[in-house]
């Protein structure tokens, strides 16, 4: 009787990797050609692992099921159907292909194998290899995605194309120790001269100084708010002149008395040079009259100016100009590109078709823009309604003349622009005056006009 090898126990859980469609063609194998069925059935109870659920499922298999070895085996592959194999799509062979990675340290380096050493490029070549041929690619059609892969070393030591995998492991078997001992140093200065580069640009960019705000002058620390704005007089005010009195002697021997100053108040405007006075004759004005026309040096101005506040109609300014202007930019002007230009000349086409080839445009007509040029209202050349650097006039223009339609149109609207610019007062605001001055009819008296006493 031949010797029969036991294989190892089956147990049918698939647990440890165990594959029961590829343990039972082993034990088939493992049969002598003289084993009946009912030996072959018998010998597979005792390869059955003690307690599994292979022996659990041969002890309670029908006794028709073990009448042969044919219904048997039917048995055995209903209980444990075989692997179905799966079709993997193209992006998941190009994954798996991805996921064999080469680290660097293994490039011209042996490795330990089974059946003795090889280097570690070859080695991750050929396993390349393998799993390509095993995906049905034996023309290299997944290629790109290992170049992807390739470290920097390895890349320019290869070519882009190759007819088969075997041609791949060939050139990558074929480099030598110093070709990647060379391409390695030269890796290694590249890196350390851009980190040199971004070191030199970092502190470049450190010792860039960041804007530091202008310091305020001294004399805004002084300014004063307009509540608290105070005009001087605007005529100088004549003293009451006294008579001088005679001090006695006694007084004229006492030392005289430091003068004390009185605290410094808030600063105020340089009053303006004192005016000549001119004598009036009596009865000229009445400060209480209410027909008589009130000077600057009336009771109810106490020689003060008006406190002079902004007027927009004293000059308008270009960004107003600009902002009104834009109220009548009823249409889009189109940027200066090639769409821009073909939308702006059916802009055009549309217009005259509307109003005709010799009409002129009007606040209810508007016409389009050419583009590239300047808005409305922005105080550009007649001709090319452009503005330029140094600014040029109509006369010296030498640009394209614009269509006559658009030039009116633009001339109207700045027409328009600066009548309400120059229109748009700001509303008055009441003030009231507080008379804090010294009246100067008070200072007249005894002078040689005015009231007599």
């Amino acid at each position: 009787m031949a010797t029969i090898t036991p294989l190892p126990s089956f147990y049918g859980d698939y647990e440890k990797e165990e594959e029961p469609t590829d343990w039972f063609r082993q034990y088939r194998l493992s049969l002598p050609s003289t084993f009946s069925d009912q030996d072959k059935i018998d010998r597979f109870e005792l390869q059955c692992a003690a307690g599994s659920m292979a022996e659990v499922w041969v002890q309670n298999l029908p006794s028709a099921s073990k009448a042969t070895w044919a219904t048997f085996t039917l048995a055995f592959t209903a209980r444990w159907p075989p692997p179905v194999h799966v079709t993997l799509t193209l992006a998941q062979q190009k994954d798996r292909i991805k996921a064999i990675t080469l680290k660097e340290e293994d490039i011209g380096r042996m490795i330990e194998k089974d059946r003795g050493r090889e280097w570690g490029h070859v080695k991750w070549a050929k396993e390349i290899e393998r799993t390509a041929q095993g995906f049905g690619d034996s023309r290299c059609l997944l290629l790109d995605v290992v170049l992807e892969g390739t470290p920097a070393i390895l890349r320019d030591l290869l070519t882009e194309q190759y007819a088969s995998w075997p041609d791949f492991v060939t050139d990558m078997s074929r480099l030598s120790s110093s070709q990647l001992q060379r391409a390695k140093q030269r890796l290694k200065t590249e890196k350390k001269l851009r980190e040199d580069v971004d070191r030199l640009q970092a502190q470049a960019s450190g010792q860039k100084k960041t804007p530091t705000p202008n310091p305020q002058p001294a004399t805004q620390a002084t300014t004063m708010p307009w509540s608290q704005y105070r005009p001087a007089p605007r005529y100088s005010m004549i003293p009451f002149q006294q008579q001088p009195q005679q001090q006695q002697p006694q007084q004229q021997q006492q030392p005289q008395q430091p003068q004390q100053l009185p605290p410094p108040g808030p600063l105020l405007p340089p009053p303006l040079p004192p005016q000549p006075q001119t004598p009036q004759q009596q009865g000229q004005y009445n400060p209480f009259s209410t027909t008589a026309p009130m000077a600057r040096s009336n009771l109810f101005y106490g020689g003060r100016g008006y406190p002079q506040t902004p007027s927009r109609g004293r000059g308008v300014f270009l960004g107003d100009r600009t902002r009104i202007a834009a109220q009548y930019s009823m249409l889009p002007q189109h940027p200066d590109t090639e769409a821009g230009r073909q939308a702006y000349t059916q802009q055009v086409q549309d217009w005259h078709g509307q109003h005709g080839a010799t009409a002129m445009p009007n606040t209810d007509r508007p016409y389009p823009l050419k583009p590239g040029t300047a808005p409305l209202g922005s105080r550009e050349c007649f001709a090319c309604r452009m503005n330029t650097a140094p600014f040029h006039q109509s006369t010296e223009c030498t640009n394209n003349v614009l269509p006559a339609q658009e030039s009116r149109w633009r001339e109207i609207v700045l027409r328009l622009a600066g009548r309400m610019a120059g229109s748009a007062f700001s509303p008055p605001a009441a003030v009231q005056y507080a008379y804090e001055g010294y009246p100067t009819y008070h200072d007249l008296q005894g002078n040689d006009y005015g009231l007599q006493q």
